[in-house]
């Protein structure tokens, strides 16, 4: 079992680089090495794994057996490449199973995910600093032609989210007062810039936050939650001046976006008042080339040739649904469910959406653990995201979301273990 343990601190590894360094090591298949070892050892140790069998892994293993049969359909007619390129919207899925091999380490796999989140403030906040300082910096790419310090907005939001429940949970914790305090404003310095540049990610955090605090409002850290309120004010003023004082080169020029007040609050407000859209043309061009995309896959796809096949994989969407986008050669339209449409067609769209029922219907249960509710959260704030940015389609938010998804699924049979042994007539979690 020694070469688990190893695998382990490679998995941990390898978030660590994503949650540090996200877009700008996107190139370095870091993810596809951790997933075909992965499965390599998964098929050597399948006799003796416990595996959370039910509703959400049944489905899963229907996805992918017709996400084969697509592999095969598409081999026919593209790139072999592309097709392979495109199957991993689902293979990504396979870290699920892979995650399994920790089944009796989970809580020190989780530990060690968390240990990494007290380091992600400082690190992002010195990317930040750096390309302020140092502009020409982004000049420099490290794997193919993507700036190494590059960081999408989206994805940030989703990892700041993670961070504050830790922190407002108790399983993050820094013991000086003063370090804490530091880490919380970094914290607040980097949200506002992800809200001036990403809607997404954003509207993620926020309603996720929400959804979380609520249901913490009887839990037995809710008067941890209550105490932190108190560091508002400070954070803020510390915060602003930091964040104003930050000059980046905008990574999406067409629609000419900035740091400052105005645009956080256009940002912002334009989430839910379409008149703030209007009021600033590159926001507004933004909703618009999605809007009309997501609209054309629908018009083929539940009214067109395409309801029950799908465009496959391996065709480039943005070609052969002409839609066009300055700078920018898109393969999926923004959104990961409009992706799964376009390509398999509308019965394994509505199969897609019975996965996702399954996986988020523990989050409506009365009494959630406190790593269940966690977990599920950052899922969710994974996927909402990913319903308005190409996050899941890529190996930087795929490989953090199908792994947490692995241990989710183990908090939840370990659960129903526990709950089944105190009322051996207890239903278990199916």
């Amino acid at each position: 079992m020694e070469g688990l343990a190893l695998y382990r601190y490679w998995f941990v590894f390898v978030y660590g680089c994503y949650l540090y360094f996200n877009k700008g090591i996107a190139y370095t298949y870091l993810t596809e090495i951790t997933w075909a070892v992965g499965i390599l050892l998964f098929l050597r140790h399948f006799k003796s794994l416990k595996i959370a069998w039910g509703k959400v892994l049944g489905v899963l293993l229907f996805l992918l057996l017709v996400n084969f049969i697509q592999m095969l359909r598409g081999a026919a007619a593209f790139s072999l490449l592309d097709v392979v390129r495109d199957s991993f919207i689902f293979n990504y899925g396979c870290f699920i199973f892979i995650v399994f091999l920790f089944w009796n380490e989970r809580h020190q796999l989780l530990a060690q995910i968390t240990e990494l989140y007290r380091y992600f403030p400082i690190i992002l906040a010195t990317t930040y600093l750096i390309r302020t300082l140092f502009p020409d910096i982004m000049q420099w790419e490290l794997v193919g032609d993507i700036p190494f310090l590059l960081y999408k907005n989206g994805d940030m939001a989703v990892h700041l989210l993670i961070a504050v429940m830790l922190i407002l949970t108790g399983k993050l914790t820094w013991e000086n007062p003063r370090v804490a305090i530091f880490n919380y404003i970094l914290l607040f310095y980097l949200f506002l810039i992800a809200a001036t540049y990403n809607r997404g990610g954003t509207l993620a955090f926020l309603v996720t936050l929400s959804f979380f605090v609520y249901r913490s409002r009887r839990t037995e850290w809710f008067d941890k939650i209550k105490t932190y309120f108190k560091y508002i004010p400070l954070v803020i003023a510390l915060a602003l001046p930091l964040y104003l004082s930050t000059k980046i080169k905008v990574e999406d020029k067409e629609y000419g976006r900035q740091i400052g007040l105005s645009q956080l609050r256009d940002n912002i407000v334009s989430i839910v008042a379409k008149d703030a859209a209007k009021s600033n043309a590159g926001l507004e061009g933004n909703v618009t080339w999605r809007l009309l995309w997501w609209g054309n896959i629908i018009d083929y796809t539940f009214a067109g040739p395409y309801f029950w096949q799908g465009k496959g994989l391996g065709v480039n969407l943005s070609v052969d649904d002409d839609i066009k986008v300055e700078g920018e050669e898109l393969r999926s339209p923004h959104n990961f469910s409009m992706t799964i449409l376009a390509r398999y067609g509308v019965p394994i769209f509505f199969v897609w959406l019975l996965f996702l029922f399954f996986v988020f219907q523990p989050l409506l249960k009365k009494k959630l653990p406190a790593n269940q509710l966690l977990l599920g959260c950052a899922l969710a704030a994974i996927f909402i995201n990913a319903s308005f940015d190409v996050s899941l389609e890529g190996p930087m938010m795929a490989f953090p979301f199908w792994s947490l998804m692995g241990i989710y699924l183990m908090e939840q049979a370990e659960d129903a273990s526990n709950s089944q042994a105190e009322n051996p007539q207890a239903e278990s979690i199916s």
